[in-house]
């Protein structure tokens, strides 16, 4: 299959996020509907001021997981079951989705900087949250790409996935960077800076 490198940015591959019946409980995923979130600096030193229109839109990979971990991918009635925009079979998973729950007021805290955003890699970035649990800790990781479409003022952010580890790579992340700087580097606002950002379309 020829897969798109971006695939995820053709907006008819959207999860609608309809309500499922799983095991006999129904599931409502309200929270991962699309929200818009304005970011907004005012003006310092060589920096411009800063009014950017975020659209936030979230993928089934935030409350599911890979069917190639040995689960069963079920038929393709199994409401269990998503298709994702690569064309891959991923199941439900309850952990993601009750960490799912919390996610858009993680994100919005991008806006105000009580989120820190960290470069990933070429093409996307990542926020951490940290867990306590039972006096360890654990990161909640949060992937998205940022980009702006063609012919559009806005950006969008397209969270692609999100989950729990043990061992942070925020930790050992030395380019972590303030949304509103990524924000303005995306539309033109401010030359890009940063290693991974060379590459960033």
């Amino acid at each position: 299959m020829n897969v798109p490198k971006f695939r995820w940015r053709d907006t008819s591959q959207w999860e609608r996020w309809a309500p499922r019946s799983i095991g006999g409980t129904t599931y409502t995923f309200d929270h991962l509907l699309a929200f818009d979130m304005t970011v907004e600096r005012p003006a310092r030193g060589d920096l411009p001021s800063l009014l950017v229109h975020v659209r936030v839109v979230f993928d089934c990979h935030v409350v599911t997981e890979s069917v190639g971990k040995g689960l069963p991918a079920g038929p393709p009635w199994d409401s269990a079951v998503w298709i994702d925009s690569g064309g891959r079979e991923r199941r439900f998973n309850q952990s993601r989705y009750l960490r799912s729950l919390g996610l858009p007021l993680l994100i919005r805290g991008l806006t105000n900087g009580q989120s820190r955003c960290y470069v990933a890699s070429a093409h996307n970035y990542m926020v951490c949250e940290r867990i306590d649990v039972q006096g360890r800790s654990e990161y909640y990781q949060v992937y998205f790409d940022l980009y702006r479409p063609t012919n559009e003022s806005r950006l969008v952010m397209y969270v692609q996935s999100a989950y729990v580890k043990d061992h942070p790579l925020a930790a050992s992340r030395k380019h972590a960077k303030p949304f509103a700087t990524l924000c303005a580097e995306k539309i033109g606002a401010v030359p890009r800076k940063g290693l991974a950002n060379k590459k960033a379309p």
